[in-house]
Order: C-alpha cells, then structure tokens, then sequence
C-alpha cells in the first residue's frame, strides 16, 4: 500500500525506531486495540511492544482509551504527523541558523586545531558589526592597526568610531596606529593617551587604503568601493598574523 510507504518514510524521517515503526504500522491497518493485540500482529514482544507506543505517544502520534474497560490504543489521524514533521523542520531549521551564525567561532577553532589558515569573507554592515566585534573578543592586550582616515570615513560612521574607541578602552585594549597623513589622524593623535593609543603617521604618498587590523592570531581587513560597499574579511593563522606584525614593527621603529 502506496500510504503505509508514505508513513513509513515519514516516521523514518522523525528519527522512529524500527520497532516503532512496525507498530504503528500495524496499529494502522487493524484500527483499535490493545497493545497486547498489535505486538502479536507485528510478531513483537509485549515489553518492546509498550515502549514502542510509548515513544510514538509521545510523538504525538498515538492515541489511548483511559477509561475503565480494556485499554485501546490507535494512531491519530495523518494531519497529526504533518504536524510533528513541521515542529521538526522548524528545529532543524533553527538549528541551522543557529550553526551558521556560529559558524566564523566553529572555523577559526577548527583552524587552529589542524593548523590551517581560515579565510572569512564578510560584506555589508552586518559583516562590518561582526569584523568590529571579532577584532573587540579576541584581542587580548595590544591592537595594530593600519589606518588611511579619508577611507576610515567612507567604512566608519563618526559614531561607530566613537563607539569603536570607547568599547576598547573599556577592555583596556592598548592600540599602536600606524596612519596616512590626514588632518583627521593628526587631530586624533592629541587624543592618544586619553585613549589608550600610540600613533605614528606615515607621512608621504599615502601607501595604503584599507583599514588593517592585527590582534592574536588574526588579521582582519576592511575597504569600502562604490560597487562591492563595505566588503572585508579575517584570515586566522598565527604564521600570517606573525609575518604580519613584524611588518607592522618594522614600519613603526623608523618612524
């Protein structure tokens, strides 16, 4: 019978035991009837005959008759197992969602367990909020960064970069900036103690446009055009963030 295949691939999918499944199968075909009744027609056991009921019972799969005569049992009707199959893909739908928001933590650990660079790709002001709050999470002491201000502000609101500078400072992140020779790097150099900064700017042909973070293990870039918007990404490897910070010292002692 085409519907017993239809109810068997359902139950399948709800994760039902085989036992399970041939029970309410048989419950099914013959209707009403004691429990006792179904597990002789499905050739079972009394004992995994009840604990078959009692896992599709609460499934919501399976109706019983509490009155006072003999205790009947007998599926509910199919719309009850559409039912259920929707709560599941609902789960497994968040469950989803779930991982995939979780998913740029789950590839950097898997990263640096088998001691592979991970490349992250993140886009739009969403992937710029996530970009800000990896580099705010995982830098322990010290922040590097490389700054070009004519481009920060095409990036960072002036509140983002507020916001940005308060945050850190709360977590005590130290932060040395190398930047391009703009008025608004050498306006916020005057800052730098009350910020907990160092700064030094590159004076000359401006040699960089994006923004360059280094912290940890991580090394994390931002740019902004006016086709792509906001666009960035974070490579975890500790070989890449290592090369890069000795750039970056190399760079700051001759300034």
């Amino acid at each position: 019978m085409n519907e017993l295949k239809t109810i068997k691939n359902a139950l399948e999918l709800l994760r039902v035991s085989p036992n399970a499944i041939s029970f309410f199968l048989t419950s099914y075909r013959i209707g009403r009837a004691s429990v006792g009744q179904v597990a002789k027609a499905s050739k079972m056991d009394r004992s995994s005959a009840y604990l078959a009921f009692e896992s599709l019972k609460d499934l919501g799969l399976m109706e019983e008759d509490l009155g006072s005569g003999p205790k009947l049992v007998w599926p509910r009707e199919p719309k009850a197992m559409t039912a259920r199959l929707r709560t599941e893909i609902r789960r497994l739908r968040q469950q989803v969602e779930n991982l995939e928001e979780e998913m740029p933590n789950l590839l950097a650990e898997y990263g640096s367990r088998h001691d592979s660079p991970v490349l992250q790709f993140f886009s739009g002001q969403d992937g710029l909020r996530n970009i800000v709050e990896d580099v705010l999470e995982k830098t322990s002491d010290e922040l590097l960064l490389y700054s070009n201000f004519n481009e920060e502000k095409k990036v960072f609101t002036a509140r983002d970069h507020e916001d940005f500078i308060r945050r850190r400072v709360e977590k005590n992140i130290k932060l040395r900036l190398l930047a391009a020779d703009t008025t608004e790097a050498r306006e916020i150099q005057t800052t730098d103690r009350a910020s907990l900064r160092q700064t030094k700017i590159i004076v000359g042909k401006i040699p960089f446009l994006n923004e360059t973070y280094i912290y940890g293990d991580n090394i994390a870039m931002l740019s902004f055009n006016e086709k792509t918007g906001v666009v960035g990404f974070i490579v975890r490897s500790k070989d890449f963030a290592d090369h890069q910070r000795w750039l970056f010292e190399e760079i700051w002692k001759k300034l």
